[in-house]
């Protein structure tokens, strides 16, 4: 399956549920921040960018990333949907101290690079934010497994803004699970491990990411703790992610992969899932 290699994009300050796009990566902050409800508020359909409607990140190794927005007035996004009662109640019982378990796994814990594995086995994987070796450092270690593929239909694109650029493509719901088993040290700004759809040739599927929500496609969040400076994702709570691919007619996204781009290292050839992703499928 096809990586790419300059995937190194990151940042550390913590987001709702923020996506950051830049020309060659993506990446999701699995967390509500209830300082930031922006996305939960529009009302209005918008597809961000090319003609002002639709948003397609390029790279020459990547295929287009979309981003669309469906008109619900309490749509938080679908990536990672809880509801207001929800955090009400993690707030209620947060902690101030929060616990945090500091022994990250070492790289022969983790699960080997090239592992290929069947949907709903478990991988050990990690993802690290800030500068090694600094105070703002974390590191972040997970039981993973993508659970599920579900073929969707063209018609659930059809209430997005401009339906017809999405003629003749079919939407594919991609599930994994998640587990956070260790944290280096307290913070709500890390992401999980990202995981890419494939098409029946082992080429990268589309990715459109959906700010509101899909009915067919929900998620949910870790749990969190402690206030201010110590809120920070709970040692030891899961969530689900669901990832929307697209495939064009006559094909289908059969399989996954995770590249370990959601781990930076010194050198991006340090990574040795990069070109040995871990890969699920039937």
């Amino acid at each position: 399956m096809g990586t790419c290699p300059h995937r190194e994009a990151r940042r550390d300050s913590l987001s709702f549920e923020k996506i950051v796009i830049s020309s060659s990566h993506i990446t999701h902050f699995g967390v509500s921040m209830k300082t930031t409800s922006t996305l939960s508020r529009k009302k209005t359909l918008a597809v961000v960018g090319a003609s002002a409607a639709l948003l397609v990140t390029l790279s020459a190794c990547m295929p287009p990333t979309i981003e669309v927005t469906k008109p619900s007035s309490q749509a938080s996004s679908a990536q990672t949907s809880s509801s207001a009662a929800e955090r009400a109640s993690d707030e209620n019982t947060a902690s101030t101290k929060p616990t945090t378990d500091k022994a990250a796994a070492a790289p022969g814990n983790l699960t080997a690079p090239g592992t290929a594995m069947k949907f709903g086995e478990v991988a050990v994987a990690q993802t690290n934010t800030g500068a090694q070796g600094s105070e703002k450092y974390r590191e972040a270690t997970y039981d993973m497994a993508v659970t599920k593929i579900v073929a969707g239909a063209e018609a659930d694109l059809s209430e997005f803004k401009d339906a017809a650029k999405f003629a003749g493509q079919t939407p594919y719901y991609v599930f994994t699970d998640y587990k956070l088993t260790a944290l280096s040290a307290p913070t709500a700004g890390i992401s999980q491990p990202r995981v890419t759809g494939h098409l029946k040739d082992g080429t990268e599927a589309q990715k459109l990411i959906v700010f509101g929500t899909m009915d067919q496609c929900k998620s949910t969040n870790f749990k969190t703790e402690g206030k201010d400076d110590a809120f920070t994702l709970l040692v030891g709570s899961s969530m689900t992610s669901c990832t929307v691919f697209l495939a064009p007619a006559g094909d289908a996204v059969t399989t996954t992969s995770m590249d370990g781009s959601g781990f930076i290292t010194a050198d991006y050839k340090d990574n040795k899932f990069r070109k040995n992703p871990l890969t699920w499928g039937k």
